[in-house]
């Protein structure tokens, strides 16, 4: 019986020096899931994943019915789409300012166009917004400055306005 007792004593402890070390208890993160990315996939693979986790988020926020996101930034982000088949040379949305490269208009390759848009505030109205189309044309050696474009400048920021104000109604019918 005391053979018994002596065993059953050191398994006990042997049991309890291996669970305090960790060798038997469970294991918190067994797959490293909780783990930072940049930790587990690296800084360049790491900051992937997260931005095209925020992404995600943000465009969820957008089409998510009416969060504050999406009435804040509607202006913004139509603008931002109107544009987007120009190379964007800058976009900050704190100072609320969108520049473009120069792009040429289809095959004419002595004219080329440059956007600033102006998002001045949140609302839908003519006020918040201003847009300048800058024009140069090429004279064989070098680009000139050429008249800028109001017109196309006009018809740009209607598109935006109108457009923001369509989605807002949407928004709010949803």
């Amino acid at each position: 019986m005391s053979s018994k007792v002596t065993l059953f004593c050191q398994i006990a402890i042997i049991f309890s020096l291996f669970s305090s070390c960790g060798i038997l208890s469970e294991s918190a993160d067994p797959l490293n899931q909780n783990k930072d990315h940049e930790e587990k996939y690296g800084e360049f693979a790491g900051n992937a994943i997260k931005n095209a986790e925020r992404d995600r988020e943000s465009f969820m926020d957008l089409i998510g019915g009416n969060s504050p996101q999406f009435k804040d930034n509607i202006i913004w982000n139509v603008a931002l789409d109107k544009i987007s088949f120009m190379p964007l040379q800058s976009s900050d949305q704190m100072s609320g300012v969108i520049t473009t490269e120069w792009y040429q208009i289809g095959d004419d390759l002595n004219n080329r166009i440059k956007l600033v848009v102006y998002v001045k505030s949140n609302s839908i109205e003519d006020a918040s917004l201003d847009v300048k189309v800058f024009k140069e044309v090429f004279d064989g050696t070098k680009w000139n400055a050429s008249k800028q474009n109001s017109d196309l400048a006009v018809k740009i920021k209607q598109s935006i306005l109108d457009t923001a104000q369509e989605l807002y109604i949407a928004n709010e019918m949803s």
